[in-house]
């Protein structure tokens, strides 16, 4: 009868270790399959932000929620890619672009823009600006834009007019010689004249910048405004007022009697004959003659060439002591 008990208690202390060895294994299993279970499902994906890349393990189901856990931070413009609401795949690589500040200076406003790496264009769609035909951009569509960059547009219009103009008349001159030297009349008055001409004018910012005529015609001409202006000039010798339109200094010779009664033109000899060369003295000319007084050009002579005149005396003794003289020759009206 003991002996049957001890049996029974043996049995039972075997059949406890079996037990517990049992629950030992179980744990053990569930443990392995739970942690292989936790390496099966973790994802390990790279961050490219800020120059650098880094690897990053999760059990994260979006972009988001990983690079959140991974503690990236993703302020409102920053652009990521793929999206933030994307699943996360093993292997995958997430890109984060950091946005900067751009300032665009267009139609009298200055507005900042945030944006990732771009160029001009792509910073004036995003800020919804428009680009006229002529508008111009500093700096040019194509470039690259850098953090705190400004870009500016300037807005440029150009308009056509018709604009009526005023041709100013001349002033002529001419002589008269009925009027002493000094004295002026006028004849005609003049008037101006019209015209009408097309003008394209540039505006930048709504400022006029510049104004090119492109077409002009005449609608009516101008009278020019003419001026009478007097040739005749004076000398006073002996109480008289001499009126004459020319002097000239010549070289004065004497001839007589001698010389015989008649001038080339057929005059007949006189105190007050000159001879002169038709060239510089037109023959018949009235003339005074500084010491001599009044004398009229009716004769030539061979040796009378240029500046030079020959003046009669109606003796030779006269004519001795004249000799010979240089003189002013006023040529009168």
């Amino acid at each position: 009868m003991t002996k049957l008990s001890d049996e029974q208690s043996r049995g039972q202390r075997f059949s406890r270790k079996k037990l517990v060895l049992g629950i030992v294994i179980v744990i053990t299993l569930i443990g392995i399959l739970s942690w292989g279970a936790v390496v099966y499902a973790t994802d390990e994906i790279r961050i490219s932000v800020d120059g650098k890349e880094v690897h990053h393990k999760t059990l994260k189901g979006t972009v988001e929620e990983a690079l959140t856990e991974a503690g990236i931070e993703v302020k409102a413009h920053d652009q990521v890619t793929p999206g933030l609401k994307s699943k996360v795949k093993d292997g995958m690589l997430v890109v984060v672009e950091r946005a900067f500040p751009v300032h665009v200076v267009a139609d009298g406003d200055t507005t900042t823009i945030y944006t990732t790496a771009t160029n001009v264009r792509g910073v004036l769609k995003k800020a919804s600006l428009s680009l006229g035909e002529l508008d111009r951009v500093s700096p040019e569509l194509d470039a690259e834009v850098e953090p705190g960059c400004e870009i500016r547009v300037t807005r440029v219009r150009e308009e056509l007019i018709t604009e009526k103009y005023d041709i100013p008349a001349k002033t002529e001159r001419k002589p008269d010689s009925t009027l002493n030297k000094g004295q002026q009349k006028v004849v005609r008055q003049g008037s101006p004249g019209e015209g009408v001409r097309q003008v394209k004018v540039v505006y930048e910012d709504g400022k006029e910048v510049s104004r090119k005529t492109i077409k002009e015609q005449v609608v009516r001409s101008p009278v020019n405004r003419v001026i009478a202006y007097g040739t005749i000039s004076t000398i006073s010798r002996g109480g008289d007022v001499i009126r004459y339109r020319k002097v000239i200094q010549a070289r004065a010779t004497a001839y007589g009697p001698s010389a015989g009664k008649y001038t080339a033109t057929g005059h007949r000899v006189a105190r007050g004959v000159v001879a002169v060369d038709p060239r510089v003295i037109p023959l018949g000319s009235r003339l005074y003659i500084d010491g001599y007084g009044y004398g009229r050009a009716l004769d030539v002579g061979g040796a009378i060439k240029g500046n030079r005149v020959d003046l009669y005396f109606p003796s030779d003794a006269e004519c001795h002591r004249w000799g010979v003289r240089y003189v002013k020759v006023y040529i009168l009206q």
